[in-house]
């Protein structure tokens, strides 16, 4: 069941709703029920990049998170990838700056491991702009239990 706490919390932001796992997972789940809907496989591809960004700060050496690094900017960042996010402002531009910059065999480990938090911070606002957030905190405000008693 969710508890109140966690429903104001998930409707707080999108990446308080992104880090909870449980979280995580209902929304997922919210989204997976909608997929003909226009736009929901593109915010399943943002929570994939999500996702994968955060697993991506949590490895330990250069080597790992430049290849990470590469792995997640070829599928989602680059120009026609298999799982291309959408750019909003200057993001088109900043991801063209992440695939610069990972060329760059010397890139600190700090600078690498921080490399996607713009592009973070897009997908959040993508996500929140989008209505996919609000649609999913009205479902929460009516107490549906088909996302609310999730186990």
């Amino acid at each position: 069941m969710v508890s109140k706490e966690q429903r104001q919390k998930w409707k707080s932001s999108v990446s308080s709703l992104l880090n909870d796992p449980f979280g995580l997972q209902t929304f997922r789940e919210f989204l997976e029920k909608r997929k003909d809907e226009a736009k929901v496989q593109v915010v399943l591809n943002c929570i994939d990049f999500y996702e994968e960004c955060e697993h991506h700060k949590k490895l330990k050496t250069v080597e790992e998170l430049s290849n990470s690094g590469k792995s997640i900017y070829s599928t989602y960042l680059e120009e026609l990838a298999d799982k291309e996010i959408p750019a909003i402002g200057e993001s088109r531009n900043e991801s063209r700056k992440v695939g610069e910059k990972l060329e760059n065999q010397d890139l600190p480990k700090k600078d690498l491991e921080t490399l996607f938090n713009g592009a973070q911070e897009n997908v959040c606002q993508f996500i929140s702009d989008g209505g996919t957030h609000q649609a999913f905190c009205r479902q929460l405000n009516v107490g549906n239990t088909s996302v609310c008693t999730l186990h």
